[in-house]
């Protein structure tokens, strides 16, 4: 606990704050803003100024040189997170285009539709006749064509397309999904019809990622030969190599309804029960010379291997560059090195590789849990228990309880949910995950080694571990009451809660008097902020988006349905036209609307719609054809209709209250 109460003292965490205030401010306040060319000039400047105070060396200056570092990284973290985004954002054309691109990802399927990640190396210029390079990724959704062969990982194609920017869904959802696909290096979506893509060459030079995704898709074909199917099959390759590409809704619903979503994504809970794993195989070798070092260096030669075997996805690397920075130094600072120094040092090369992990929310979950246990786990475990199997139960609920306090306000502005049973879920949850894990590695080894098969007993101890463990989940989502919904935190009070934690924390450690007084104040102001919410509740709206109507509180979101795809809310009413039922309709007295929303389906003309109703305003919605919408804004302006477009992250009109 000393390391960690002095965990500020050390540079790395002071440089990582800097570095990721200026990656934030990037963001939020100076995003489109900054130039490439001036944040360089800043942070040569302000290295130059660091470097003449460093060699005057005079001691009174410390604490300026310590503020231009720091100053320095900020900048580092505006310049990084700029030279990222422009590495991923692009120009696409309004219209179609022809494009070349290499298959990054195993594709998979969709309902109508097979999905991958491709990297567009280059566009078609049909005017100059020359392709003009590209290089930024994209989410392509492809047909399946019977005439040609399915694009694997690694294969060339050529596809004709209009590629758009990724829509945010924050205003319908609250998920910014543009964000989201923009942190993971994605440019652009795109859809190419049957007829519109071909396979140009079958690759043979993959990249270090690309085999390690193909190992992931052997080994999930190992599990189908084994016989597990469904669900088990679904979460044992959760679980054990992270594809949750099987995982049905219903199945997400019921963990996380229980409380142990995550289990079902590999992440740094999964790298600590394969360490204590390894561990305990390769204890005997403590007692040979060099054994101390020796079981180190095999721990984190078999911890990237198996992060190799899961595809390498940045959950995974994230937790084992974290495991190995902490195995490693432990072995020569063990007395001054902590978990939390560790955790630190991981986020500050994680930030310096991809500066946008920082709003990724796994990322944030993910560190958040780990420095919230090393934090409160001592706290809560602090009260001596000899019965080992109470011992087992109140060290689990220590833990639980230790992660769950660290990222409930994280959760609550995600995903406006509270598991109410996760401890007792996390007592089942741990050890089933320990034993399939371990079945499953044991099972893989006896299968690649040399003439020797998987038993069907052991085949038989994985499926009935799996089948324990969702008959389990499902049992505690039936429970009364098994989760809050619709709490969602605003990001001031997420800051508040933040704050309230510090402060709790900073008082047990060492209760006075003057540490209380920010406590309360604090505890004061996030009070106030509910009882604002209750005095001043939020707008309602009206929002139309992705053809359909809804009525939108916070964030909370009603869909209207009805078979006329007339809504009255309110004073406001609205005309949903998504079909040619009105085409060809004749009334004496048209119905008058505040809002007519033509989507897609409807193929007449402004004079079928307004020869039955008398809207105020058009609203065309961002699934019509470009050269039809144009056409329908042509029929509004000479007929004097006011009219506007609907994005595709959709349109608030505001509702009286």
């Amino acid at each position: 606990m000393a390391a960690v109460s002095t965990l500020t003292a050390y540079p790395i965490f002071r440089l990582t704050l800097a570095l990721a205030t200026g990656i934030f401010l990037s963001e939020r306040l100076f995003s489109g803003y900054l130039s490439v060319s001036f944040l360089w000039g800043c942070l040569l400047a302000g290295a130059a100024l660091a470097a003449g105070v460093f060699f005057i060396g005079k001691y009174r200056f410390r604490f300026f040189f310590g503020g231009i570092i720091s100053l320095c990284f900020i900048i580092l973290g505006m310049l990084l997170s700029t030279l990222r985004v422009e590495q991923v954002r692009y120009d696409w054309l309004e219209e179609e285009g022809v494009y070349t691109a290499i298959v990054e990802d195993i594709p998979q399927p969709k309902k109508k539709t097979l999905q991958a990640k491709v990297r567009v190396m280059a566009r078609q210029d049909t005017l100059q006749n020359c392709w003009i390079p590209v290089d930024r990724s994209v989410l392509l959704y492809w047909m399946p064509d019977s005439l040609q062969d399915t694009p694997a990982i690694g294969d060339r194609i050529c596809f004709q397309a209009c590629i758009r920017r990724p829509a945010s869904a924050a205003l319908l959802t609250g998920f910014d999904y543009g964000r989201y696909l923009e942190v993971q290096g994605v440019s652009g979506t795109a859809v190419a019809f049957r007829g519109d893509w071909k396979l140009l060459k079958r690759e043979a030079e993959l990249t270090f990622r690309q085999r390690a995704l193909l190992l992931r898709e052997s080994i999930v074909q190992k599990y189908s030969e084994w016989g597990l199917t469904g669900e088990v099959l679904a979460v044992v390759s959760a679980l054990t190599v992270g594809d949750k590409s099987d995982l049905t809704p219903e199945l997400k619903a019921t963990y996380s309804a229980a409380g142990v979503s995550h289990i079902l994504a590999l992440s740094g809970l999964h790298i600590g029960i394969l360490a204590m794993i390894l561990g305990g195989i390769l204890y005997p070798l403590r007692y040979l010379r060099g054994g101390k070092t020796g079981i180190a260096l095999l721990i984190v030669s078999l911890l990237w291997g198996f992060a190799f075997m899961t595809g390498l996805s940045p959950s995974v690397v994230r937790a084992v560059t974290m495991f190995s920075l902490y195995i490693i130094a432990s072995l020569f600072v063990e007395d001054r090195f902590s978990g939390g120094h560790a955790l630190v040092l991981a986020a500050f090369l994680m930030l310096l590789y991809q500066p946008l992990y920082l709003f990724d929310v796994s990322f944030q979950l993910s560190f958040i849990a780990v420095l919230s246990i090393i934090l409160f786990y001592p706290i809560f475990s602090s009260k001596p228990v000899r019965n080992k199997p109470l011992k087992y139960v109140w060290n689990t609920m220590a833990v639980s309880l230790a992660a769950q306090l660290g990222t409930l306000p994280l959760i609550l502005y995600y995903f406006g949910a509270f598991p109410t049973y996760f401890l007792l879920s996390n007592l089942v949850v741990t050890p089933l995950a320990v034993c399939i894990l371990g079945t499953a590695l044991l099972a893989l080894c006896l299968d690649i080694s040399a003439g020797v098969g998987v038993s069907s007993l052991i085949v038989a101890c994985l499926k009935g571990g799996v089948i324990a463990l969702n008959e389990t989940m499902a049992w505690v989502q039936g429970l009364s009451s098994s989760q809050f919904t619709s709490i969602y935190y605003s990001e001031t009070q997420v800051v508040l809660s933040f704050l309230l934690i510090a402060f709790f924390y900073s008082c047990y450690r060492k209760w006075t008097f003057r540490r209380l007084l920010p406590f309360l104040i604090v505890l004061n102001v996030w009070l106030g902020t509910f009882l604002s919410d209750k005095l001043f509740p939020e707008q309602h709206y009206l929002c139309v988006a992705r053809s359909s109507v809804y009525i939108k509180h916070g964030r909370e979101l009603t869909l209207l349905d009805n078979s006329s795809g007339i809504y009255q809310v309110g004073s406001l009413s609205v005309g949903l036209i998504d079909d040619g039922r009105w085409r060809e309709k004749q009334s004496a007295f048209p119905l008058e609307l505040d809002y007519i929303y033509v989507c897609r389906g409807f193929k007449g003309s402004l004079s079928d719609l307004t020869s039955v109703f008398s809207p105020r305003q058009i609203l065309f919605d961002s699934s019509l054809n470009v050269r039809y919408k144009e056409r329908l804004k042509d029929e509004c302006r000479e007929r004097g209709l006011s009219y506007a477009e609907v994005a595709e992250e959709g349109m608030l009109i505001a509702l009286e209250s």
